[in-house]
């Protein structure tokens, strides 16, 4: 199967780096971007910006979601939309404060792009989902849609892994997924890369090999 990867890991690091530079400079005031990239210009991709916090307790590492926001589908540009949203993630994001200039050097940054999200009939729907590849988009019963990326699907098959103590199959994990209802489904295909400290260095990260979802995936060849 050939996996959708329309960026080289260098393409990757310009986006986190880009990404970064856009919520610095809101924060410091500063209009210009001094990053040129023609070629993410002329791209036209969904994008999703994370942020998460380095944080340390008891002697502890572990990293705190700071602000989430993404499009499905493209705006502007690859490279406007990166810039747009990553502001958003860092200073819009619903369920979290607006991000301050203290905290920018203790944050790590994923950005994660996407093909055109296509409908999918919900009976080929376990033929075709690659769980922590693929992200789904649910329209429920009441018309709200409700995104579905890796780390979310992820999420979903861990708390079910506690629960029951076992790994859930690719029909519990839909069946999870569509608990609210799914009236529509569509799916899309994806590339993650992601910060391993802040300003440090990019990985791509292939979240389908993620262990609460490689019994799924072995059985589609993708994970030994």
């Amino acid at each position: 199967m050939d996996l959708f990867r329309p960026l080289t890991l260098s393409d990757g690091a310009l986006l986190i780096k880009l990404a970064r530079y856009a919520i610095e400079s809101k924060l410091r005031n500063i209009e210009k971007i001094p990053i040129t990239a023609d070629h993410l210009k002329s791209m036209s991709l969904g994008v999703w910006v994370s942020v998460e916090k380095i944080k340390v307790s008891n002697g502890f590492r572990y990293r705190e979601l700071r602000g989430d926001v993404g499009s499905p589908y493209p705006i502007r540009n690859l490279y406007d939309d990166v810039i747009m949203i990553a502001r958003y993630a860092a200073f819009n994001s619903p369920k979290y404060s607006p991000l301050s200039l203290s905290e920018v050097k203790r944050v790590v940054i994923e950005v994660v792009v996407n093909n055109q999200p296509r409908q999918v009939n919900m009976d080929n729907l376990t033929k075709v989902f690659i769980p922590g590849y693929h992200g789904l988009l649910i329209k429920r019963p009441d018309g709200s849609i409700e995104a579905y990326l890796a780390h979310k699907i992820i999420e979903t098959a861990a708390k079910f892994s506690e629960e029951k103590n076992r790994l859930p199959s690719m029909d519990e994990l839909i069946s999870l997924i569509c608990s609210k209802g799914c009236g529509e489904v569509r799916i899309f295909e994806t590339q993650v890369f992601y910060e391993l400290e802040p300003e440090g260095e990019v990985i791509e990260r292939l979240l389908y090999m993620n262990k609460y979802l490689r019994e799924i995936n072995s059985a589609k060849g993708l994970v030994n």
